[in-house]
């Protein structure tokens, strides 16, 4: 899988549990997803949904509030994960 398929899975899923973060409204691969509504039950959520989206299972190293702090951080995951390069 190509990441810009990755960050357009991954922004849908995100958004999809982040409740502050309006439809339209711009997010930067290094928005801190706490300001727009994230907490440990959504962090769960989308947790559940990347692993099923993408097939991979994560670690429990990688179970981390750093993991899910930004979209960067959760594609450079995810990418680990593919076998793909994680930088962009």
């Amino acid at each position: 899988m190509r990441l810009d398929s990755i960050d357009e899975c991954l922004e849908v899923i995100v958004r999809s549990h982040c409740p502050e973060l309006q439809p339209g409204t711009p997010i930067s691969p290094d928005d801190n997803l706490s300001n727009f509504g994230l907490n440990s039950v959504s962090t769960i959520s989308i947790l559940v949904d990347v692993e099923e989206a993408f097939g991979v299972a994560f670690s429990d190293e990688d179970l981390s509030f750093e993991t899910f702090q930004t979209l960067r951080r959760l594609r450079q995951t995810i990418a680990k994960y593919l076998g793909e390069p994680a930088d962009r």
